[in-house]
């Protein structure tokens, strides 16, 4: 066991004397249980054309037509770019016999939807979903996270988390 000390003493001592942080290690070891636990949303979101995204303007029938194509269970709702509301396929499935194809979406959508920061430890996210009952989160900007209008930047889906052996 004092091989076993010294082994370590020494390397965290040339981690120190190479500025070797945690960080590091997440590039260079990135599918080890210590990097996987260091991967933040940013690193694992869905972006750009795989987002399931529609414009407030648009109506059910839109929603349940992206919905189907990109197959994450919910759509985001932006107004100007920013996040106006969230629709899920529950939201969709309650309201179907309720309303008419062209029905606007907002009376069913959830205003305000759940948002994280992009630099939030991907362990942290998955503990709000399972808090939460939730299958996905919308992630926005460090510089965005306080303001009233928000800009996507990504969505998790629980789907990700768990194939990326995220605990």
């Amino acid at each position: 066991s004092i091989t076993l000390l010294l082994g370590d003493c020494l390397a965290t001592t040339i981690m120190q004397h190479k500025k070797f942080s945690k960080e590091n290690f997440k590039v260079f070891h990135p599918g080890g249980n210590i990097g996987r636990s260091l991967l933040l949303a940013k690193d694992i979101m869905i972006t750009g054309k795989k987002m399931p995204i529609i414009n407030f303007k648009n109506n059910f029938n839109d929603a349940l037509k992206v919905m189907n194509q990109k197959k994450l269970g919910i759509v985001v709702i932006l107004k100007n770019k920013f996040i106006k509301g969230l629709v899920t396929d529950g939201d969709l499935r309650r309201e179907i016999n309720n309303c008419s194809d062209n029905e606007n979406l907002n009376k069913f959508m959830t205003k305000s939807p759940l948002v994280v920061n992009e630099n939030m430890p991907a362990s942290k996210a998955l503990a709000i979903m399972n808090e939460k009952k939730i299958t996905s989160l919308l992630v926005v900007s460090d510089k965005n996270y306080h303001r009233k209008n928000k800009v996507l930047k990504g969505i998790i889906h629980i789907h990700i988390l768990l194939q990326n052996g995220i605990k």
